[in-house]
């Protein structure tokens, strides 16, 4: 460990993929993800963190606050809170459980589902356009090294590899 208050910084910098055109591409999409999320929450009037609980339940549905609280790695209490101000906004319910009454789930709103989607379309769209353009060599190349960059980022989030196949 040196004591030099740069040296993570310049080790990025100095670093094979920093230089390299393909690394500096996957920067530059982690960059726009985190700005396309902050613009949708923006639009939305919610804060960085309730956007992410926000995605979470309209990409795997309803969950309990524990269950968020686990996806976030949060506190139950913190995400007790990030529910209620996302029921305030207008963007959640809470149901009881058919089943078990005693069981909440955090339900997205249909209406601010519409309105993400409305933010995303656009995005989602041109994304189809070039994926649609693939030929079926190239999709393949292209699907095998994202699923090997998908799992540096599961290794790094210390969340176990993907599964083979399709995903």
């Amino acid at each position: 460990m040196t004591d030099d208050p740069h040296s993570t910084s310049s080790a990025w910098r100095t670093s094979p993929v920093s230089r390299d055109p393909i690394g500096q591409r996957l920067k530059t999409i982690s960059v726009l993800t985190r700005q396309v999320s902050r613009k949708i929450g923006e639009s939305l009037g919610v804060n960085v963190t309730d956007m992410a609980a926000l995605e979470q339940l309209l990409s795997d549905g309803p969950m309990t606050p524990s269950q968020l609280a686990e996806h976030l790695k949060v506190t139950t209490a913190a995400a007790t809170q990030i529910v209620d101000r996302l029921e305030r906004a207008g963007h959640v319910t809470r149901q009881r459980q058919a089943g078990d009454r005693r069981k909440i789930c955090v339900v997205p709103l249909e209406d601010s589902i519409d309105r993400a989607f409305v933010q995303l379309a656009p995005m989602l769209e041109g994304l189809d356009r070039v994926i649609g353009g693939l030929s079926p060599a190239d999709r393949q190349v292209i699907e095998g090294f994202l699923d090997q960059v998908v799992d540096v980022y599961r290794v790094v989030s210390s969340l176990p590899p993907s599964a083979p196949g399709p995903h």
